[in-house]
């Protein structure tokens, strides 16, 4: 009686790939959420001491300059003239922060261009770098 069957030629051992590929997928994924959650580690957590002498930074603020098709100016949405624009910008000027404020500068289409070209030269002369005209994506 023989214990083994006799199949002719010796089998060769195989090596399984499946169990393999799984075990990679499962230490890939393990790797993936450990460098996840170390990411969000900044350092040791201190409590700072606080100084009153620090300035706070803030976003560049956006002042949005709008006219109407009557060619009235409105500043963030409220009417003013020439003048009152005028002063609005000299006390951004006197601030120092011409070059952090973004104008936007917006005109109805059936507005008159040279009012348009008014408020730029205006912005322009008194320091302001950062202009942009909002115009409309559809056409």
């Amino acid at each position: 009686m023989k214990l083994f069957a006799d199949h002719g030629e010796d089998e060769r051992a195989r090596i399984e790939l499946i169990p393999m590929i799984d075990i990679m997928f499962f230490l890939l994924v393990v790797f993936i959420f450990i460098s996840i959650s170390l990411i969000k580690l900044n350092g040791v957590s201190l409590n700072l001491p606080k100084a009153s002498s620090m300035p706070i930074q803030k976003k560049p603020q956006i002042l949005n300059i709008s006219i109407d098709k009557d060619g009235k100016l409105y500043v963030d949405k409220t009417p003013v003239n020439r003048e009152a624009l005028q002063d609005i910008l000299e006390k951004i000027v006197a601030q120092g922060l011409q070059n952090k404020e973004q104008i936007i500068v917006s005109g109805d289409r059936e507005s008159r261009l040279q009012r348009l070209v008014d408020v730029m030269d205006l912005c322009n002369r008194m320091g302001f770098s950062n202009l942009s005209i909002r115009t409309d994506d559809k056409p």
